[in-house]
């Protein structure tokens, strides 16, 4: 599955799909915000969650880019 077919299938689904297929790589550690980086088949999810009522405040899916920059040093993206 690509990204743009990712990206069409509703909410719930993206969730499954994401749990059920998805290779955790690392964490993103900021003041108040914590994130969770997955491969995702050809592309990356990167889940936000907020420490202070420890839950996931929202998704974003990418291939590359700035978002995938702040965990630079933290993985090998060129093995996904």
């Amino acid at each position: 599955m690509g990204l743009y077919e990712y990206m069409m299938l509703p909410e719930e689904e993206q969730w499954n799909n994401l749990w059920q297929n998805g290779t955790f790589l690392t964490h993103h550690i900021e003041t108040t915000k914590k994130y969770s980086l997955y491969a995702l088949y050809d592309f990356f999810v990167e889940v936000q969650l907020d420490p202070s009522i420890s839950k996931i405040v929202g998704k974003r899916h990418f291939k590359a880019g700035e978002t995938l920059d702040k965990y630079a040093g933290d993985i090998d993206i060129n093995n996904f």
